[in-house]
């Protein structure tokens, strides 16, 4: 899992940095259909996602058939709380910035704010 770096200004590049971590928790881009990668359908189930339903898991890029491409992994509320909750009780609990103080983390405030979404 990468660290949080300094060098990274952006809130772009440090929300893509935090989603990260939930990248090993992603299916394969090359196993989905082509509207759960572009985020019309959640990425686990394949249900389709209304405007005000989705929660948006990162940006991301991935090579398909060889080409590299961008993606949108999206997901409905019952699997981001299947999927996200796990990855942020692992991530605030072996995190020292999450122990001293939970809002300098990036990693564990984009996390949280993933887990917001879902509890909406």
């Amino acid at each position: 899992m990468a660290e949080p770096t300094d060098h990274i200004t952006s809130a772009r590049g440090r929300t893509a940095l935090a989603a990260d971590l939930l990248a090993p928790l992603l299916p394969d881009p090359e196993m989905l259909t082509e509207p759960q990668i572009r985020g019309r359908d959640c990425v686990w189930c394949a249900v389709t996602l209304g405007a005000g339903s989705a929660i948006d898991l990162g940006e991301r890029s991935a090579s398909f058939h060889g080409t590299v491409a961008r993606w949108f992994p999206r997901s409905c509320r019952p699997c981001a709380l299947q999927h996200v909750y796990p990855a942020q009780l692992d991530h605030t609990q072996n995190c020292e910035q999450c122990t001293d103080d939970p809002t300098v983390c990036t990693h564990g405030t984009w996390l949280r704010l993933v887990m917001r979404q879902a509890r909406r």
